[in-house]
């Protein structure tokens, strides 16, 4: 999968030609046909920025699914073959914590006096992946509800705001900002 087809969609969802495209991100119109025929991955602050214009918080997620290595073994496949609304997210995520839920006391049992993986013998490791398995279903169902939300709310300042909180409630320490979080507001 490339970046540049879902970059054509969402420029097209929103009626930008490349120009003038281009012009709101800040780079030429060349560039955005590079990334459109997939001659060029764009980088990730200018898919960012594409997101934010075209009102595609799923452009993010895409982009570091195919384009980036920590995405690609860390991130979640994108649901693209079920209703991605908010309501539908959030139905489908109730049932996925009561399942968690479910197993959430076989798991505590299994993980008591364990401090490494070579404290389990291999069929409790086996049970407890299996349970871990139903906590995996529900992260990757909130991940999906948050960027299913994105067109409604502002999750990057949401994200802050809680760490923020975390860093008040002494949980981290305070780190510099790399940079702007923004959000997805269109732009003019």
């Amino acid at each position: 999968m490339h970046i540049g087809a879902e970059i054509r969609r969402s420029r097209d969802n929103e009626g930008f030609t490349r120009k003038e495209l281009g012009k709101k991100v800040g780079i030429g119109d060349r560039s955005i046909e590079a990334y459109e025929t997939k001659v060029q991955v764009p980088q990730a602050d200018i898919v960012l920025e594409i997101s934010r214009i075209c009102q595609n918080p799923w452009l993010t997620q895409q982009y570091c699914r195919w384009h980036c290595s920590i995405g690609k073994a860390y991130s979640y496949e994108i649901l693209d073959k079920v209703n991605l609304d908010p309501a539908s997210v959030l139905l489908k995520l109730t049932g996925e914590m009561a399942e968690a839920q479910a197993v959430l006391k076989d798991m505590l049992e299994l993980a008591v006096n364990k401090n490494c993986q070579s404290d389990f013998t291999d069929q409790e490791l086996k049970e407890f992946k299996k349970c871990l398995h139903q906590f995996l279903d529900v992260e990757h169902n909130i991940e999906t509800l948050k960027i299913s939300l994105g067109k409604w709310i502002d999750i990057s300042g949401l994200i802050q705001e809680h760490n923020e909180k975390c860093q008040r409630n002494g949980y981290t320490q305070k780190r510099p900002c790399a940079g702007n979080t923004g959000s997805l507001k269109k732009t003019n």
